[in-house]
């Protein structure tokens, strides 16, 4: 029995390792973004964005073997292999290039000052190994003191010193994410438009150096040292470099603290962008200013714009300390109080000279502090916020004026080679408690939400628009569009929510999608489109990260609420019938969710036809309760009809239609058909092979599924070279405790087996058994078998009366909770029957045997391989208690049914005709 029904990909992978992979656009139509930058010596030089050009995207459905539904799937088109990165030597490099890998790293400022013996010793911790992170002084606040300059500085001091440096945004895990995964395009690594995938292989290859050794990571803004040290390279050759608020950093990475500027360093800055200022007068506003670096750049930049004289914009700034004083909070810091009477003083001076630039920066302070795309600005005609940055919406002229006039008063850095505009956190924390009223406020909040959704593609599952929700991603979290009145601005957080499921992204989003339903059952009520259709999506993805109780209950609950809005014939309610089948296969329940797979399907037929899409996710549906039901026949013949339809309806080469494809081989294999379903599967992976690139992913699962077709049709040896590779790629694609993983390591624990290694065929047994205990309950079918193939391994260690313990409790949880003919409960039957045997309790064993053969006949049929491996060892049994005739009554026709089924060259045929008992494994069939 055994192997494999459904193969190893969790319903969270649905969206995650698909057969198709998409790319936005041919190697052809990649273009570098060339970004003029300036080098130490003055001179320009071009360095390459990242961030020009959507990533390459893959799109997947795993649902042909995890139960997961088939719903949403991105549109796939012909799969495009991206050049590998070009290796271009030490030697080939001048000072000024960047290196080989570069992304994301901020523009430099030109007018840097100061920190030398700081960048000194920033670089000395960093050429010490480990990470280092600049952080504030505990003496000197949190915001403004000059920490991504420092990073960004040493970077541009040190481009000879590596061959990758990668700058990630760290606020939120999620960015990193996005960060890592961009960077895995940019190696060439398989699966890379994915985050699940491409995240720890590329951890992978900067932790072994390859391609390259020498490489720099930049996590800018990184919050708690939790969420974000599980993204570091473990052990890698490179370097890694953190900026952050959080003092909790100095405890886990070498720290390096930053202080206000030194007074010579605050009159330097004040000095360098003109016009001429008296070095006394430089002193007397730099006191004021509390040598803060971000007052005194913005201070540097009104007296460059205006000429106006230092006692002129002292008495400006007193003033504007007067009234921030007057409104000021208790918990308010003097940095928060310096650059709120530094920006204020030029804030109001543009007010003044342009209204529509003006009220940008009051939408700006609502959106993250990461660089905002000019994009939101430009050909924008359903928002309307304001009469003047209306009229500076739809005028390219007027929105470039505005946007010029920012960068004049040096309110926004500007990046003209990446087209964004960014706020300091502080100065966006000064603009949001100090400028606007209450109205001023909600106004210029909705006006952000009303520019992030015009932005929206509306179509979160097709991977060509992923980088667009990757943009916007940290700007929908900032500005709290979950609490906007509007649906049609709500409706982007519902796409951000699916785009980070489709994406690979599952604990985000099923963490974004629980705080999206709790608000909006609070706002809009439970019954509101919006709340049901969240609520529908958030049991979906708790499912897909194993949070199987709470996923039930809430699809339960979600279902009665959408059968009283729209009945029970919609598609929504099959939807989320479909989502309470698959909370049953997670329990364990297979009758049950059989039962209800076919009701679906005889309502998706009678209300859509037999070919319609939805129909026929209905009936993959159905056969994978078939399988799980053990009804393997059954299965086969529904996985085949149901293939044919899709090629039809869909395509050949639709990813829908060569999982159904591969389903009837998976049924075929455990109706015990193995070299038919072998052959299969070698023509089916060639086929997938020739059609997709060889990096894809999903190689690993073909491959994978065909180790287990060879073990059961005799080479056991070209099994095991196949599932030590696979359990290692899905150990370093999905962790240790993921479904996907312990599916493959169950049949890699088997393939040691049948190597002769059974110490750590036990050791490997032991373990998975453990892991789906935690995550799936002592008594669920999956749990229970994983203690059968452990049982196995035992016995054949000598191991008897712990196997025989093992196999028994195994018998009764199969017969009770799936039934007494189920193939798992037969299995169970045939090894404690060998059990007792070898601890010489023959009767008991002959009973067993005899019951085995009995069921055997009825669910698989004489010719099954199970059925024979029952047969044989009844009579081994009956030839032990002393009954010969019997014995050879039996022997002599099953040991011509071994030659005839597996053939005279299969390990089983020679075993048996050897005299040996056999043994019989299962492997997990995946809900």
């Amino acid at each position: 029995m055994g192997a494999l029904s459904g193969p190893y990909l969790s319903r969270a992978d649905r969206l995650s390792n698909a057969v198709a992979r998409e790319l936005a656009l041919p190697p052809e139509s990649i273009k570098t973004r060339m970004a003029s930058k300036e080098m130490p010596d003055g001179t320009k030089r071009t360095s390459k964005s990242t961030l020009s050009d959507p990533p390459a995207h893959s799109v997947s459905d795993v649902a042909q073997f995890t139960g997961s539904r088939d719903n949403d799937l991105p549109e796939v088109s012909d799969m495009t292999v991206l050049p590998a990165p070009s290796l271009r030597t030490f030697h080939e490099r001048r000072t000024d290039d960047p290196p080989i890998i570069w992304g994301n790293v901020p523009p430099r400022n030109l007018n840097f000052t100061g920190r030398e013996e700081l960048l000194e010793q920033l670089s000395k911790r960093l050429t010490a190994g480990g990470a280092t992170a600049v952080l504030p002084s505990a003496l000197h606040g949190m915001g403004g003191i000059g920490k991504t300059q420092m990073a960004t500085e040493y970077i541009y001091r040190h481009l000879q010193d590596y061959d990758l440096i990668w700058w990630i945004e760290a606020a939120r895990p999620t960015q990193i994410r996005a960060g890592l995964t961009e960077l895995a395009r940019q190696l060439g690594l398989p699966g890379a438009a994915e985050a699940n995938i491409a995240v720890p292989a590329v951890r992978e290859a900067l932790r072994v150096g390859r391609p390259f050794r020498r490489w720099l990571l930049v996590f800018d803004a990184a919050e708690s040292p939790e969420e974000v040290r599980p993204f570091f390279p473990a052990n890698g050759s490179g370097e890694v470099l953190i900026t952050s608020r959080n003092p909790d950093w100095a405890g886990v990475a070498r720290p390096l603290e930053l202080a206000v500027f030194d007074r010579a360093e605050s009159i330097e800055l004040l000095g360098k962008r003109g016009p001429e200022i008296d070095e006394t007068d430089a002193d007397v506003l730099a006191e004021k200013l509390g040598d803060l670096p971000l007052a005194v750049e913005q201070a540097a930049a009104w007296r460059a714009v205006t000429g106006m004289p230092v006692s002129e914009y002292l008495r400006l700034f007193d003033e504007s300390v007067a009234e921030i004083l007057s409104t000021s909070a208790e918990t308010d810091s003097e940095n928060e109080r310096s650059v709120a009477a530094a920006w204020n003083v030029s804030f109001d001076e543009l007010k003044k000279r342009n209204p529509a630039a003006h009220q940008i920066l009051h939408i700006c302070a609502f959106y993250s502090p990461e660089p905002i795309s000019r994009d939101l600005f430009t050909g924008v005609s359903r928002v309307s916020i304001s009469p003047e940055l209306d009229a500076a919406l739809r005028d390219p002229i007027k929105l470039a004026r505005a946007i010029r006039d920012i960068n004049r008063y040096g309110l926004a850095k500007i990046d003209h080679g990446n087209n964004t505009l960014q706020l300091h956190r502080l100065v966006q924390l000064v603009l949001r408690n100090r400028t606007m009223a209450p109205q001023l406020q909600a106004q210029m909040k909705h006006g952000a939400h009303q520019l992030l959704a015009s932005l929206d593609p509306n179509d979160p599952d097709s991977a060509r628009h992923w980088p667009r929700y990757r943009e916007l991603l940290p700007h929908v979290y900032a500005s709290d569009i979950v609490d906007c009145d509007e649906d049609w601005p709500r409706q982007l957080i519902i796409n951000v929510m699916r785009f980070l499921s489709g994406w690979g992204d599952h604990d985000e989003a099923a963490r974004l999608a629980e705080l999206i339903s709790e608000k909006f059952e609070r706002k809009l009520g439970p019954t509101h489109p919006q709340s049901l259709d969240v609520a529908a999506r958030l049991g979906f993805y708790l499912w897909g990260v194993g949070r199987y109780e709470e996923a039930s209950r809430i699809n339960q609950r979600t279902l009665q609420r959408q059968i009283s809005v729209t009945g029970e014939d919609s598609e929504e309610v099959l939807t989320l019938q479909t989502n309470v089948v698959t909370d049953l296969r997670a329990q364990g329940d297979f009758a049950t969710a059989a039962k209800l797979s076919e009701e679906i399907l005889h309502k998706s037929r009678r209300l859509f036809g037999d070919d319609d899409p939805e129909t026929l996710k209905a009936a993959y549906q159905h056969g994978i309760s078939l399988r799980l039901s053990g009804e393997y026949v059954a299965a086969a013949e529904l996985d085949r009809d149901t293939a044919r339809r899709r090629s039809e309806v869909l395509g050949t080469d639709h990813p829908r239609t060569l999982f159904s494809q591969a389903a009837e081989i998976v049924d075929r294999r455990e109706a015990g058909e193995y070299m038919r379903a072998r052959i299969d599967m070698e023509k089916f992976t060639e086929t997938f092979r020739t059609r997709f690139p060889a990096d894809n992913p999903e190689q690993s699962t073909w491959l994978f599924l065909l180790s287990v077709l060879r073990r059961k049709d005799g080479n056991h040896a070209q099994a095991l070279e196949l599932s030590t590779p696979a359990l290692t790629q899905f150990t370093l694609l999905y962790g240790h405790d993921h479904q996907t993983r312990l599916a493959c390591a169950v049949a890699h624990s088997i393939d040691l087996r049948h190597a002769g290694d059974l110490g750590a065929s036990k050791t490997l047994g032991e373990d998975t058994f453990e892991r789906y205990r935690r995550a799936l309950g002592d008594d669920h079918p999956h749990t229970v078998l994983a203690t059968v193939d452990l049982a196995l391994t035992m016995r054949l260690k000598g191991e008897v009366a712990e196997a025989r313990e093992l196999d028994e409790r195994a018998l009764d949880l199969f017969r009770g909770r799936l039934s007494p003919n189920h193939p798992y409960a037969i299995v169970a039957t045939i090894n404690l029957a060998s059990d007792l045997a070898a601890l010489g309790e023959i009767e008991r064993a002959i009973a067993l045997g005899q019951d085995a053969v009995q069921r055997g006949g009825q669910v698989f049929g004489v010719n099954h391989p199970t059925l024979l491996a029952a047969s044989l060892n009844l009579g081994h049994d009956l030839l032990a208690a002393g009954r010969p005739e019997e014995a050879a009554r039996r022997q002599e026709p099953v040991l011509d049914r071994y030659r005839k089924v597996l053939g005279e060259g299969h390990p089983g045929t020679i075993a048996a005709i050897k005299g040996t008992r056999a043994n019989c494994d299962i492997d997990p069939l995946l809900m």
